[in-house]
């Protein structure tokens, strides 16, 4: 039998799969160029540095982006506005050098066919539309993201998200405490795994029971009980 792909190995891969998700959801918004070109180098940072969360100070924005600190909160808000990023702030703290508050940055990875589905949304998002001053210095409320982003944020894979997806995509009722206990067993270490194979499943454009069973048999193939 054929050695399964190391650790190492399958987060190459999932870099490499998110790349290419992040690519071709760039590709079909209808962005100006200097909008794209900036949302490229940005999201080049995140996979050069392989992590989905960083704390990038805005003069180091105005630097990749060649523009002042003033546009650089514009250009958030419109990478914000288009479901390329998140951004959450922690509260301000008093530092030896004064009062600091930090901010990470969070690359969300989209499925393609939220990105053609979404496109004119999308669009009318990037129109001209005023910046709150303090739009960086909040956590700003919007929908919840899908289940692959969540993933790709996580250490671990709660009992309780689980089950949430699973009654979402119709799971079998009379499966549940086996989903929820042998198949939970084997993922909830492994985030990137399921991200993976969602992404896959995705990909075929399975749905509810059939994204199940999919996902179910993926997890035994790739992850030893």
């Amino acid at each position: 039998m054929p050695n399964k792909p190391t650790k190492a190995i399958c987060k190459a891969q999932l870099w490499v799969k998110r790349s290419t998700h992040v690519r071709s959801h760039l590709d079909n918004l209808a962005l100006k160029k200097t909008q794209h070109q900036d949302a490229q180098a940005l999201t080049k940072v995140f996979f050069l540095r392989r992590s989905l969360r960083l704390k990038l100070s805005d003069a180091y924005l105005a630097k990749l982006w060649q523009m002042s600190l003033r546009n650089v909160q514009n250009r958030l808000q419109q990478l914000e506005d288009i479901g390329l990023i998140k951004r959450f702030t922690q509260p301000p703290r008093k530092r030896p050098e004064g009062w600091r508050q930090e901010r990470t940055l969070c690359l969300i990875i989209r499925p393609v066919n939220d990105s053609l589905a979404s496109k004119k949304f999308q669009q009318s998002n990037l129109q001209a539309k005023p910046v709150d001053k303090n739009s960086t210095l909040r956590v700003k409320t919007s929908p919840k993201i899908p289940y692959v982003d969540y993933l790709a944020l996580q250490k671990r894979v709660s009992k309780g998200s689980w089950a949430f997806w699973l009654r979402n995509n119709q799971a079998n009722p009379r499966t549940m405490g086996y989903l929820l206990t042998n198949i939970h067993q084997r993922i909830k270490n492994r985030p990137e795994i399921l991200e993976s194979i969602l992404f896959d499943g995705e990909a075929a454009r399975l749905k509810n029971s059939d994204l199940v069973g999919y996902v179910v048999s993926e997890i035994k193939s790739r992850i030893p009980a």
